[in-house]
């Protein structure tokens, strides 16, 4: 590789970057993988990486189907290394069949001599893990090892980062909206207030009333009310009663309507 220190700079802020709109778990999780094939000659790599959905990358068809395919996530190197939170590198396969009784064999029989497994890890936090099958024997160098651990640190603080991110993002959204329906809300009890002389909840049993008759919402009534789809008059047609203790004003008003009572 040429110019690996500009490789690795590079790598490392593209990881990084999780603050992208709409990103993509499964995409962010291929270029992660793609990025191991290009650190780690003749390797093939499998990824799992859980959070909102389950992604699973493999670079090589091979590792999809038998014998190999779903004993990734049954014995070996990456269950392994999830499961303890630490790297399991620099393991001959040819060593490993008591070890991964399964496992080793089969990737044996794919060509593959030698395997490593990184976590995505970080304290509690477990997202997965990545592991390289390679064709060589030769152990990787201390140097690519502790690029090929960054590189799974990176990738698994700016996937946590950009989990707690789009958790306050969907939060503020929700308590935004309740605000906003709120005070929808607060402005149609002020109208239907004015325009009816009720108090403040006598308008909303009006608002109540009317939204449970008709299957909505009171926030989306709300605002319909205010922006004049729908008016006070459809509320509360002509000839309905509005109940004393719904209306103390019209209340008061039929008090003095009563002729006085004959002494």
């Amino acid at each position: 590789m040429r110019n690996r220190e500009k490789w690795v700079a590079d790598t490392l802020v593209e990881l990084a970057d999780t603050l992208v709109p709409a990103l993509d778990p499964a995409n962010y999780w291929l270029c992660v993988a793609d990025r191991y094939t290009q650190l780690i000659a003749s390797s093939s790599v499998h990824l799992t990486a859980s959070g909102d959905r389950h992604v699973v990358v493999d670079t090589d068809e091979r590792l999809e189907a038998p014998p190999l395919g779903d004993l990734f996530a049954e014995e070996g190197p990456g269950v392994e290394s999830e499961a303890s939170g630490k790297p399991v590198v620099n393991v001959l396969l040819d060593d490993a069949t008591s070890r991964w009784s399964r496992f080793a064999p089969a990737a044996l029989s794919l060509g593959y001599r030698s395997v490593h497994a990184f976590p995505f890890s970080r304290r509690e936090d477990a997202l997965g893990s990545v592991t390289i099958l390679t064709t060589e024997t030769t152990p990787l160098p201390p140097t690519e090892l502790s690029i090929a651990s960054a590189l799974a640190d990176v990738a698994t603080i700016a996937m946590l980062n950009h989990r707690t991110i789009d958790g306050l993002t969907t939060t503020s959204r929700q308590l935004q909206g309740a605000l906003s329906s709120r005070v929808i809300i607060e402005q149609a009890k002020g109208l239907l207030s004015a325009r009816l002389e009720v108090s403040a909840e006598g308008a909303f049993r009006v608002l109540r009333r009317y939204a449970r008759s008709h299957n909505m919402r009171i926030g989306d009534l709300s605002e319909r009310l205010m922006s004049r789809r729908l008016t006070v008059a459809d509320l509360v047609p002509h000839g309905d009663d509005l109940t004393p203790a719904a209306s103390p004003s019209a209340a008061r008003r039929h008090f003095r309507a009563r002729p006085a009572a004959n002494n």
